[in-house]
């Protein structure tokens, strides 16, 4: 009886500390996000995108972008305006009134490479002491 006592004690903490940590675990990884569960009514909604996701040069044709989950290309309409031009970091489109342009990447801003290297040339020179 003397070992039982001690036997039950550490059972029972331990159905006590792994009681705990189930309560508390983590959501499941693998599981798909909420938007793309099937709601009761059994349809399926995407987030709403915005902006540019991709852009398509061809050598010899006419560039085209996606936007909003629309295939457009130069020339073609976006809603109630037409795509003017289109290059590798935007697409422009003039409305009636407005014209739009759209970065692929609004935060980023490409730096040609010659001034990269010149300021590079600039600071390997010699100090003057």
């Amino acid at each position: 009886m003397t070992q039982t006592l001690p036997r039950l004690i550490w059972l029972a903490t331990f159905l006590l500390a792994t009681g705990r940590v189930a309560v508390a675990q983590e959501p499941d990884p693998t599981r798909p996000p909420d938007f793309l569960q099937k709601p009761a009514d059994g349809k399926v909604t995407l987030p709403i995108e915005s902006g540019v996701q991709t852009i398509i040069l061809r050598p010899n044709g006419k560039a085209a972008a996606v936007i909003n989950g629309q295939h457009v290309e130069v020339g073609g309409k976006l809603g109630d305006k037409r795509v003017v031009r289109i290059t590798e970091s935007e697409v422009v489109l003039k409305g009636a009134t407005i014209t739009e342009t759209i970065k692929v990447t609004p935060a980023i801003e490409k730096v040609p490479k010659q001034v990269m290297t010149e300021a590079k040339a600039r600071n390997k020179g010699a100090s003057n002491k």
